[in-house]
Parts: structure tokens; C-alpha cells; sequence
């Protein structure tokens, strides 16, 4: 039997399934993981995946973050949430075994999917889905599978992947036309929907895309990026209610915590304490933390013992809300400099090929500004980000590929 034949299949049935089912996608993974392990072949995988350093680097911080374990007082916590990390083994099994002439297929089936989600999307915006999925559906959140920051995201993604297939394969008029389509479509809907952090997102990945491609200095870059950010900020400001009024919500939030030189209470400002607090700790547990595992006890010891004024309206909240902040109160600086050191490490080893290059790009800083207001793991977002840097990772066996030499699909 041609295990790496099924293993293949098996990751476009996972790219497709990644937008629409977390069950889906958690049964698929348990199939890839099986049949990675039935396939062996040991010796060649040990051989790739010792010359990628973006694996050392995830070693080297999976053992710090054990060794904080020690000084950790939840130590039942901590050994949870050291477990959560088995998920990031996908990314070498992945990386070892994808067949990379079968690129083209991942990136489609992701669209595909993509594509019927953000059709349902649509439907539920305008009050035409026959039936109720899920009781969140309504036209103020058109979110149809995921929480609404994780789906702005992942249309965030999925325009610019179809941009990159445009600008770097050859496609033809149908083709193009299908495409152009449905950037325009995903971008209407990505500012239709709730989600703030895709929106803004969307702007930056503008600017990181146009840098990529044109080779440009990072100044020459936002000039000529700041015209077209202008353009589309504008329309979207004045064609999307949605768009203006969380825009409108966030600059007054900021606004007020400057004059008052305290946090509005709305999630803006919500998000204004909890950082207060994660400052607090920090201060006092600089280089190595508070340990993983304790830093949901030390934020509510901290609210109450050294911020009392903040309990009333953020004591609902577990945690900061934000990767990099959970990260240096649990590990300190050491642990927030070798986990910045991984993502330095993954763009650095982005591809050599200009299409996935410039993929890859978007999809680290997708992921690097959902960590100002989310944590990792999370759910569908770490799984696309873990299959799509798995194809846009340099490899030891492609020297070079400046772009996919194939028939689009």
C-alpha cells in the first residue's frame, strides 16, 4: 500500500475540512498521525527534520516551558497546559511526509471550503439560511463556523492566498475572473463581520504583502502602501456600519484612557486592565516568571490584592487575553525571547519560492496579531496555521522553486 499516497489525501481532505468542522478535522488528524507512523521510514524524516532549525528552536522552548514547572505552585495547571502543545507535533509530521507537487491541491480544497463558508456566510447576513446550525447565526455576527475573530482571519488568509495564486501562477480568463470575484466578495464580507482584529488585520497584511513581493525597503513599503490602506479604509469605513462603529468604539476607548488616564470599560478598555495587571506580575517576576500553570492565580491575586479598582470589571476574565502577555507571565523574559525566537526562525525559513514566500508572510503575521488579543492554542486558527507553514517552510529536498511550474488547479 502507498501509505504517503494516503497521507496526501488525507491533508487535502484536512485543508478542506479545517474551516467547517472541528470534529471533522480532529478525525482526519488522528488518520494523518496513524498513517505518518504506519509509513516509517525514520531515517529520511529524522534526516529533514534535523536540518530545519525551526524545530530546535520548538524543542529548546517545549523544555523551558517543562522546566518552569518547577517553579510553578498550579502544578496540575501547568502539566495541562504543557499537554495543550501536542498539537504542534503536527508540524513536523507534515513537513516530513506532504508531497509538495500536490501544493496546488492543498491551497484549492482550502478554498473550496473557504468559498461554501463564506456563501453560508451570506446567507445568514441577509436572513435566508433555511435552518439554524448554531444559535450564534444572526445577521450581527455572520460568523458560520468559528468564533468571528477567528473567521475574519481566516478570510484574511484565504484573499491573499488567491491574490498570491493570481500574481505568481499562470491562470486563465475564467480562472481569473472566478478569483478576482471572490477576493472582492471575501473583503465585503470580511467588514460586514464583527471581527476588529481581521479587519485591521487585512491593512496590515497589505503592507507586509506589498513588501514581500516588491523586495522593498520596509519604508518604501508603507508609502506605497499607505494610499491603497487609505482607499480601502474608507470605503469600508463608509460602506460598512459594522466596520465604522467598532472603529469608531475603539479610537474613543483609546481617546479616553489618555484623557482620563484610566480604561474606558468596554472591551477595549477591558483589555487596557487586564494588560495593567499582567504589568503588575511581570514587574515582579521578571526573567523567568511566575512558572506555567500559575499565571491564571497570579492575575487573580494580583486584581485583588494590588489592583482592586479593576475588580469590578475584568474579576470574569481568566487570563490577559493575549499570547505574548500569558507567555512572559508564565516564563518571564527568557521564555518571551525564545518563544519570539521561533516565529524570527519561521519567517526566516520561509520558502524560497516567491508564491509561498509571500503566502507565508501573511499567514506569520495573521498569526502573530491574533496573539495581541487571543491564546494559543486555539482551535481552527493553529491547525491552518500549523498545515499552511508545513507547505511554506523552506525544505532540505527544493533547492530552489521560484514558482509552480504546473497546471493551476
Amino acid at each position: 500500500m502507498n501509505y504517503n499516497l494516503l497521507f496526501n489525501r488525507l491533508v487535502i481532505a484536512l485543508a478542506f475540512i479545517i474551516p467547517l468542522s472541528i470534529a471533522g478535522y480532529n478525525l482526519i488528524l488522528a488518520a494523518l498521525t496513524l498513517t505518518w507512523v504506519v509509513e516509517a521510514k525514520w531515517k529520511e524524516k529524522w534526516e529533514i527534520i534535523k536540518v530545519q532549525p525551526v524545530f530546535k528552536a520548538m524543542l529548546i522552548y517545549f523544555i523551558f516551558l517543562v522546566f518552569s514547572l518547577f517553579w510553578t505552585e498550579n502544578l496540575s495547571s501547568g502539566i495541562h497546559y504543557v499537554k495543550q502543545y501536542y498539537i504542534f507535533l503536527l508540524l513536523p509530521i507534515l513537513y516530513t511526509s506532504i508531497d509538495r507537487s500536490r501544493i496546488p491541491q492543498f491551497f484549492s480544497a482550502f478554498l473550496a471550503a473557504m468559498i461554501i463558508s463564506e456563501i453560508i456566510s451570506y446567507l445568514i447576513y441577509f436572513n435566508l439560511m433555511p435552518f439554524q446550525f448554531k444559535p450564534t447565526w444572526s445577521s450581527s455576527d455572520p460568523s458560520p463556523f468559528m468564533m468571528h475573530s477567528i473567521y475574519s482571519l481566516f478570510l484574511v488568509f484565504s484573499i491573499f492566498l488567491m491574490f498570491a495564486r493570481l500574481t505568481y501562477e499562470h491562470r486563465t480568463k475564467f480562472q481569473t475572473f472566478f478569483y478576482t470575484l471572490f477576493i472582492i466578495t471575501m473583503t465585503i464580507n470580511l467588514f460586514i463581520n464583527s471581527g476588529r482584529t481581521g479587519q485591521f488585520t487585512f491593512l496590515l497584511a497589505i503592507l507586509v504583502f506589498v513588501y514581500l513581493h516588491y523586495r522593498l525597503h520596509w519604508l518604501k513599503a508603507l508609502l506605497l502602501g499607505i494610499p491603497v490602506l487609505s482607499i480601502i479604509f474608507t470605503i469600508a469605513f463608509f460602506g460598512s456600519p459594522n466596520f465604522k462603529n467598532r472603529t469608531i468604539e475603539t479610537f474613543k476607548s483609546i481617546e479616553y484612557t489618555l484623557e482620563k488616564n484610566e480604561a474606558c470599560n468596554d472591551s477595549t478598555g477591558q483589555r487596557i486592565m487586564m494588560w495593567q495587571v499582567a504589568s503588575q506580575i511581570i514587574f515582579e517576576h521578571p526573567v523567568l516568571g511566575v512558572g506555567i500553570g500559575d499565571e491564571r492565580d497570579s492575575y487573580n491575586s494580583t486584581l485583588i490584592n494590588d489592583l482592586p479598582e479593576l475588580h469590578p470589571y475584568i474579576n470574569t476574565f481568566s487570563d490577559m487575553h493575549n499570547t505574548y502577555l500569558k507567555v512572559f507571565v508564565a516564563t518571564g523574559a527568557i521564555g518571551l525571547l525564545l518563544f519570539l525566537w521561533i516565529f524570527y526562525l519561521f519567517f526566516k525559513e520561509l520558502s524560497l519560492s516567491e508564491e509561498l514566500h509571500s503566502v507565508g508572510g501573511v499567514l506569520l503575521i495573521i498569526l502573530l496579531q491574533y496573539m495581541f488579543i487571543g491564546n494559543l492554542p486555539a482551535a481552527h486558527l493553529t491547525i491552518m496555521f500549523l498545515l499552511m507553514l508545513s507547505i511554506t517552510l523552506r525544505h532540505p529536498q527544493i533547492k530552489h522553486l521560484n514558482h509552480f511550474n504546473r497546471s493551476p488547479s
